[in-house]
């Protein structure tokens, strides 16, 4: 009983001790008026980049059909006011820079500002979370964000996030999300596969100790239908209750 106890009040000791680290720093965060206004026309793609913004990611490929290449582009603000020092738990420099999606249907003699975002491409919430944006693609007229969550420390689950967007209706509907998780601490495995044109998930739990995998199908019925314009922002979309992607 003794050891039972002096194990729970060291967990609630190295929380408490956490949250008190996470606590004694706060991080400046954009706001609507660090976003840049990006030109609607322009002859080549650098010339959408901002002034003070860099390319995290970039891919080309036909999105409309008209068999032109199409371009989306990340970006990312480079002002020195969003990195700051990290005295506690994580990397030393934390950047809260804004980030920006934007996406070029290309023409004969230019390319065109078609649509943008700022939820899309996540951020790291906290100096111990790892750098989340890994690639921009563009596969078979198919726009796909690829992202992942891990922690170093706060967390135990780490994930990986692939969002698929197609341009229909003038916009770019979310077609479907792809999210596998891993518990790291139990190796318990989760898939999950949206497709919201057919308004089903198909789920997939195993373990990373074999390869036997329980699947099941059912229906969505909650779930809105998304653009991405109206997307919220990167793992903070309730898909379903208290499912996040």
């Amino acid at each position: 009983m003794i050891k039972t106890i002096n194990k729970l009040t060291l967990a609630l000791v190295l929380l408490f001790g956490l949250q008190t680290a996470f606590a004694q720093n706060e991080f400046p965060m954009p706001t609507d008026a660090d976003y840049p206004k990006i030109k609607e026309s322009a002859s080549k793609t650098s010339d959408f980049i901002p002034a003070g913004w860099k390319i995290l990611g970039e891919a080309k490929g036909d999105l409309n059909g008209d068999k032109i290449a199409d371009v989306a582009v990340v970006l990312q603000g480079t002002n020195p006011k969003f990195i700051s020092k990290n005295d506690s738990l994580g990397t030393e420099t934390f950047d809260t820079n804004a980030r920006l999606l934007i996406v070029l249907f290309g023409g004969k003699d230019c390319y065109k500002l078609i649509e943008q975002s700022k939820t899309a491409v996540a951020s790291s919430d906290s100096p111990t979370m790892e750098e989340p944006f890994d690639s921009v693609e563009i596969k078979n007229g198919v726009l796909q964000l690829e992202q992942h969550i891990f922690m170093s420390a706060g967390g135990w689950t780490t994930s990986r996030h692939t969002y698929k967007f197609r341009y229909q209706n003038a916009g770019f509907a979310v077609i479907g999300a792809d999210i596998v998780s891993v518990q790291r601490n139990t190796g318990e495995m989760e898939d999950r596969s949206y497709n919201f044109l057919t308004r089903k998930v198909k789920i997939g739990k195993g373990s990373i100790e074999n390869d036997k995998t329980k699947n099941t199908t059912r229906n969505l019925k909650s779930a809105k239908m998304q653009t991405l314009k109206s997307f919220p922002k990167a793992f903070e979309w309730e898909v379903e209750k208290d499912f996040y992607i």
